[in-house]
């Protein structure tokens, strides 16, 4: 990601605005540190932001965007509400504030494969502790709760029908009530951030609707952070608006992997190094 001057200059700015070192996270960081909440977020931001750029300087630019939980940060910024620098600032603090709201071990999650999101929430009627999180597909919902609310929450979704129930590499229960206190920790920041108006539509997780104005992005983005993330309501949105082409910018390829159940006559890629930012085709 660094070999590019641009990004590597870019990786510095940021770092130094968040007081953070960025450019260790992005070339030698290893898998235990990258676990870490206040470590990961920003990293996956700033990947995403850059890759957004590098392919904006080949003239390929989004109509509308969206990302999946700290991902909303990256759409928000690569459609100019945020300037990267304030954006990395703010998922280190959210970072942190998730972090002390659940602190490691006493939480996770685990995505459930075979159920419709119906048959999650009925399953989980009566369970303490335990909730959906992310509403990703019709076939795949991830819970989220304490370690106990978790295991109880599983065996009620295995006698429910569940093919699989599998816990996840997480620090915390992400998306849940849980998470309230970071929210209340996290609006202080948000409020003081120089937001503007997205210049292309951004779909909110929350909400499943674009953004508006941009007084309301704090008061979102503080709900996020204890409210599932609606993903299969967001991509469905995103069509509604004309989106047929789907390009996922990050390290990974499960949202372009979720597309063949969200909306398979859409085209959908994965972009995760400069050189793969070079090989999307022009518009």
């Amino acid at each position: 990601m660094l070999e590019d001057p641009e990004v590597a200059e870019l990786a510095g700015m940021c770092g130094e605005a968040a007081g953070i070192d960025l450019r260790h996270l992005l070339t030698s960081a290893d898998d235990e540190e990258l676990r870490l909440t206040t470590n990961a977020q920003p990293a996956l931001l700033f990947v995403g932001v850059a890759l957004a750029r590098l392919l904006a300087r080949r003239g390929i630019r989004p109509d509308a965007g969206a990302g999946h939980s700290v991902g909303e940060y990256a759409a928000l910024s690569a459609a100019q509400a945020l300037s990267l620098e304030a954006a990395v600032k703010a998922v280190v603090e959210r970072g942190r504030a998730m972090a002390e709201a659940a602190p490691p071990g006493t939480s996770s999650m685990a995505a459930v494969l075979g159920l419709d999101a119906e048959a999650v929430e009925a399953a989980l009627i009566g369970v303490p502790d335990v909730w959906p999180a992310n509403y990703n597909t019709p076939t795949q919902t991830v819970i989220a709760g304490t370690m106990l609310g978790l295991e109880r929450g599983g065996e009620r979704l295995k006698e429910a029908g569940a093919r699989r129930v599998v816990g996840l590499n997480v620090a915390a229960a992400f998306h849940t009530p849980l998470m309230e206190p970071a929210g209340t920790a996290l609006r202080s920041l948000l409020d003081m951030l120089q937001w503007q108006e997205p210049g292309v539509p951004v779909v909110a997780n929350v909400t499943a609707e674009p953004y508006g104005e941009a007084s309301t992005i704090p008061v979102v983005l503080e709900r996020q952070l204890s409210s599932p993330v609606r993903w299969a309501a967001c991509v469905a949105r995103l069509r509604e608006l004309g989106c047929d082409t789907f390009v996922e910018l990050g390290p990974k390829r499960a949202l372009t992997g979720m597309m063949r159940e969200l909306a398979p006559e859409a085209a959908a890629l994965a972009v995760a190094t400069p050189s793969a930012a070079e090989q999307v085709p022009l518009p």
